[in-house]
């Protein structure tokens, strides 16, 4: 009864596997031998797979990759786009109560548009470019003429020049203004609140339903 290294090595392979059962019939069939005669010699080749260092090494391995802890890529990307929302959300919180806070200690006077300043804002995919303008108002507070260049812009002229605005200014810092308009005292508030909704919401969606999956 003499086992070639092909036959030997599809045995080993079947038993390495756990498959005794047709380790038994491949030796049979192949050796033309009995159920009792493959069995005795399944057991002596398990016997030698079992010994072989590198079947420990194998088993040591497959131990060490059960234990390492697994990445959950939907709810790694979740918890950042809800952690982004929830940093957006509490600083529209803190924008909210600012503004309020101020309008509440502020004096409304009335000021007027007295000049446009312009630049150019160019597209990121360089398709061209759009012309920006900031306006700059003039005030009078406790009898002393003011000016103040606006922190923001936009593609249109909200203002004419010489148009009449009322003015929210600081008693204690008169150069602290804020244009008595819905577009400057709630825009930002409102564009940071509308992202954070929108990431705070794909997070959870991604958590909840991408988390579902690991990697190892």
């Amino acid at each position: 009864m003499e086992l070639l290294s092909e036959q030997k090595e599809h045995a080993v392979q079947l038993i390495e596997m756990g498959d005794n059962l047709e380790a038994v019939r491949y030796l049979q069939q192949t050796l033309q031998i009995t159920a009792e005669q493959a069995l005795v010699l399944t057991e002596k080749l398990k016997e030698e797979v079992e010994a072989s260092p590198l079947l420990d090494e194998f088993k040591a391995m497959q131990q060490e990759l059960s234990q390492k802890p697994s990445i959950n890529l939907g709810r790694l990307v979740g918890s950042i786009f809800m952690s982004v929302g929830a940093i957006m959300l509490v600083v529209v919180a803190y924008l909210i109560v600012s503004n309020y806070q101020f309008t509440q200690r502020a004096k409304v006077v009335t000021g007027k548009v007295t000049n446009y300043d312009s630049y150019q804002s160019y597209h990121k995919d360089n398709s061209g470019s759009t012309t920006m303008y900031t306006p700059t108002f003039e005030y009078t507070f406790n009898g002393k003429i003011y000016s103040h260049k606006s922190t923001t812009s936009s593609s249109s002229k909200s203002f004419d020049i010489g148009e009449s605005v009322e003015i929210l200014v600081d008693p204690s810092d008169p150069h602290s203004i804020l244009i008595h308009d819905f577009f400057d005292e709630w825009f930002l508030s409102i564009l940071l609140g509308i992202m954070g909704t929108m990431f705070t919401g794909m997070g959870y969606l991604a958590y909840r339903i991408l988390g579902k999956t690991s990697l190892k």
